[in-house]
């Protein structure tokens, strides 16, 4: 275990220091580069706090989903895309099932990129 701070808590102070100072004391381009960056730092940031976590659920959802998983979460992924191309979802009663993991996954992937989007229901 590394001691304190953590990555994680180093990257979230870079971002804070960005969000609160640099973005507000600056004009223009310079502004606009500081925002993307602090924007960027909190998604590296958030991404070490919860991709782990969140892969292996992504994992386990997949392979309920899809048969013939091997546990390379790339390749897991391309498989779901294939077997959703190829009409997994299109059966209602599959839709009823498939559309809640699909979104659990989704809801998953925007917590580490756009925090705040990720609370969408579908209702």
């Amino acid at each position: 275990m590394q001691p304190r701070p953590t990555a994680a808590e180093l990257l979230a102070a870079v971002a804070e220091v960005l969000e609160q100072e640099v973005v507000p004391a600056t004009t223009g381009p310079v502004q606009h580069r500081a925002r993307v960056a602090a924007s960027l730092v909190g998604i590296v940031e958030r991404e070490l706090r919860l991709a782990a976590a969140a892969d292996r659920r992504e994992a386990k959802v997949v392979a309920e989903l899809v048969p013939g998983t091997s546990g390379d979460l790339l390749g897991d992924r391309t498989l779901l895309a294939q077997a959703l191309r190829g009409g997994l979802a299109d059966d209602e009663a599959d839709h009823a099932r498939i559309w809640p993991a699909l979104v659990e996954l989704v809801r998953a992937d925007l917590a580490v990129v756009k925090p705040g989007h990720d609370g969408w229901t579908g209702d």
